[in-house]
């Protein structure tokens, strides 16, 4: 995809790799559009690395050109450096954004099913069966009053999860395989069960 494809050239973008896109902690950044003369009032000494040699004393604050101008002081650029192997990664094994999603959504689905298979009374678990599943992100949430309990008894039989609230989060991934995770439903049933008797 190309910004100016999508005539937003000049657009700002700001964006992120933590987590789910597994670039690493602190990777983030700031796209800006060409032609910029923006003056920020917070900035740093890397604004004026690419002008130190030519700097001349000034009553105001120096920046570099074109995104120096917004740069900010020292930083670790480690996560810049796992960034480039994550891409390369994914690109030599053809794992396109399009391809990930139709996994994930292929697990999410494979997941409701095996759920609603269980038949669990609903005030114990349930799921929210009014949003369509092509509309869940990377997570199947389930609501339980006991839901602390099923954390603990899932991960004693080796399925870690969490939770938030009354909300447990099963949340596939990529390298799991279709078997795991309807293991993983059969054994959040013997969990419910147990805590049900």
């Amino acid at each position: 995809m190309s910004l100016n494809d999508e005539g937003l050239g000049d657009a700002f973008v700001v964006g992120g790799g933590y987590k789910y896109c597994q670039l690493g902690e602190g990777n983030c950044f700031l796209r800006i559009p060409p032609d910029t003369d923006l003056r920020p009032v917070v900035t740093g000494w890397f604004s004026e690395f690419t002008i130190l040699a030519d700097r001349q004393p000034a009553r105001r604050v120096a920046y570099g050109q074109g995104g120096d101008q917004l740069a900010g002081a020292t930083y670790d650029p480690t996560s810049h450096y796992r960034a480039g192997a994550v891409f390369d990664f994914f690109r030599e094994r053809g794992l396109t954004p399009a391809l990930l999603r139709e996994v994930s959504q292929h697990q999410i689905g494979l997941l409701a099913s095996a759920l609603d298979a269980l038949d669990l009374d609903p005030a114990v678990v349930s799921r929210d069966r009014s949003c369509p599943l092509d509309q869940v992100g990377g997570f199947l949430a389930l609501r339980s009053p006991v839901v602390a309990a099923l954390v603990r008894g899932l991960r004693v039989r080796g399925v870690w999860t969490d939770a938030r609230g009354e909300v447990l989060r099963l949340g596939p991934a990529p390298y799991l395989s279709d078997r795991q995770l309807e293991d993983s439903v059969g054994l959040l049933g013997e969990v419910v069960r147990e805590n049900v008797a």
